[in-house]
């Protein structure tokens, strides 16, 4: 309800211009039938007055410009909800405990936040804003208007009440039951669409589309089957309902036709108050089966939300770093009760420049991943400048860290955007740096220059362009740690060589952590620390290991006898 309450208080003015013309327009509607129900009657005896009729058309004519005005509420309030709750697991994704973030996979993730944000906002807006600002005041006032016509009648309106409430209920078992079982399976259906999208390549090659494209229509077929199956029991719930408001018409008749007590314009009015009474029970219920099916898919999206926040993020000591210094100190970590490395000790000297390397699996992204803080040692320590990184502010730490992965995120917008993103600097500078990361030929082909739209993702880029992009934005930035995480893996052997000494010699004042993808781009790296199954097995100088005729000299035999074989 925390949320809600946030949402509500961010809205308070909307909600309450919302439901304020929402009261007025239905109590003008009610005088509206009143009136033209003395209208019918006083034509019938021939009392009819121009300015009965002129007062019947200024309330209609009000009620028509309070519907029209409605529409401001109606649009601004469920968009803003809806991109409100969007915006909150964004927040969320910036604190979230990195553990428990990896627990969701991405295409989960993505159609839980969809479907909690239309949730959400349906269970705002569409149940409680509705209840308050239509349904119950639709409903007392017609009781009240009804009653003022013959009372008998409103004994009829509770009775029925009760029956379709009763019917509700019984509707609501299979429609939560049906509902839960689509939430599900698009869970499901998204997760297999984003990967099929995303691993293209390999899953064309290794021929997974088939097997992919099963489970996709597997999960689709349920969700047809069970949407078709809430179909057909709305439409029960509608029919019923629909019968029922029939007879009470027929059973009002009846009663005017033989008691002789309701006149012509009364039972017009009574038959419009009773579609007043009876139309908001009908949009509640419906509306309350649709609740409780959207408090499923808004619990999943809480779960998102529950989810712990890294602690350190806004917590702990502010460091400055100012060496870059890297010490760990008999770490350990498991994860699903395995263990991924014990007792890990060694030492990154500042302003040096390191590589890891190792099988995948070994543990390199898991150190990196400690580096960072994303992961926290289950025993041991990790030291930045003598500091315990444990009782570091990880948000003060990360502005002297820069990460840069071999995903290479690049965005949609111009070449100068993406490389300085915000920040205002000349165009020689930019210049000296694109070509100092090998993509200054690149650059003298594009007509725009630095204007030129990369676009989304960096489309227009191959994977090594946008490698080398993505390094570009290190040399503008003032970080003390630089970590490249198999960040020029898309480059060819040439061109790996001419960027990473480039690299290294423009980094001498900082420390880079280096994950290798191949070992022939870390022959200058000052330490390399060779990593087997979570321990660190040989390190020293490239030369130097090679002779050593050890565990790295059987990688780099590995890398070379690939190359061979090509």
């Amino acid at each position: 309800m925390m949320i809600f309450k946030e949402l509500i208080k961010k809205h308070k003015k909307v909600v309450i211009f919302s439901i304020g013309l929402s009261i007025t327009t239905i109590i003008l509607e009610a005088l509206g039938v009143n009136i033209f129900q003395k209208v019918i009657d006083r034509f019938t005896d021939h009392t009819l007055t121009v300015s009965t009729v002129l007062l019947y058309g200024v309330i209609i004519t009000t009620v028509a410009i309070l519907w029209y005005l409605s529409n401001i509420p109606n649009t601004k309030l469920p968009n803003g909800i809806y991109l409100d709750l969007k915006v909150m697991a964004l927040k969320k994704m910036s604190v979230i405990n990195y553990a428990d973030y990896q627990k969701f996979g991405v295409g989960k993730l993505i159609q839980m936040i969809e479907n909690g944000a239309t949730a959400g906002k349906n269970i705002l807006v569409e149940f409680y804003f509705r209840i308050f600002g239509e349904h119950l005041p639709n409903i007392i006032i017609s009781i009240i208007f009804i009653a003022l016509i013959n009372i008998n009648l409103v004994w009829f309106i509770f009775i029925g009440y009760i029956v379709i409430f009763i019917i509700t209920n019984i509707v609501l078992k299979y429609l939560y039951k049906y509902k839960n079982r689509i939430l599900i399976n698009e869970e499901f259906m998204n997760h297999y669409l984003v990967r099929g999208l995303m691993e293209l390549v390999v899953f064309r090659t290794n021929k997974r589309y088939a097997t992919e494209i099963k489970k996709t229509e597997e999960a689709s077929n349920a969700i047809v089957s069970n949407k078709t199956k809430i179909e057909l029991t709305h439409e029960f719930f509608f029919t019923f309902f629909y019968l029922m408001v029939i007879m009470l018409r027929i059973a009002v008749i009846l009663y005017g036709l033989l008691s002789k007590a309701l006149s012509i314009g009364e039972i017009v009015a009574l038959m419009t108050f009773l579609d007043k009474a009876y139309q908001p029970i009908a949009i509640f219920n419906v509306g309350y089966v649709q609740y409780k099916l959207d408090k499923v898919a808004f619990e999943r999206y809480k779960d998102i939300l529950c989810s712990p926040d890294d602690i350190a993020l806004s917590q702990g000591e502010k460091i400055d770093v100012e060496q870059g210094k890297i010490e760990f100190k008999n770490v350990g970590f498991s994860y699903d009760s395995k263990t991924v490395m014990k007792n890990l000790s060694f030492v990154i000297q500042p302003n040096s420049s390191v590589a890891f390397v190792g099988e995948s699996g070994a543990g390199k992204s898991t150190v990196i991943k400690q580096i960072t803080g994303l992961i926290k040692p289950c025993e041991g320590n990790i030291f930045i400048d003598g500091y315990n990184l444990s009782s570091m502010d990880l948000n003060h730490f990360y502005d002297y860290i820069s990460y840069t992965s071999q995903d290479s995120p690049v965005f949609n917008g111009t070449l100068y955007e993406n490389i300085v993103f915000d920040r205002q600097v000349p165009e020689e500078q930019i210049i000296r740096v694109l070509r100092l990361v090998n993509l200054d030929e690149f650059y003298q082909g594009l007509e725009n220059g630095l204007s030129t739209e990369v676009g989304e993702r960096g489309i227009l880029l191959s994977g090594g362009e946008r490698q080398r992009l993505a390094l570009a934005r290190i040399f503008f930035q003032k970080a003390k740690i630089i970590i490249l995480d198999e960040a020029t893996s898309a480059m060819d052997n040439i061109t790996e060589e001419i960027v990473m000494n480039n690299v290294m010699e423009a980094f001498r004042d900082r420390t880079v952590i280096i994950i290798a993808h191949r070992l022939s781009s870390i022959k200058k790296a000052g330490n390399i620390f060779a990593l087997k199954n979570g321990c660190i097995v040989e390190q020293g100088k490239f030369d130097g290991l090679l002779q050593q005729d050890g565990y790295f000299k059987e990688l780099w035999n590995r890398e070379t006898h690939k190359q061979e074989e090509r």
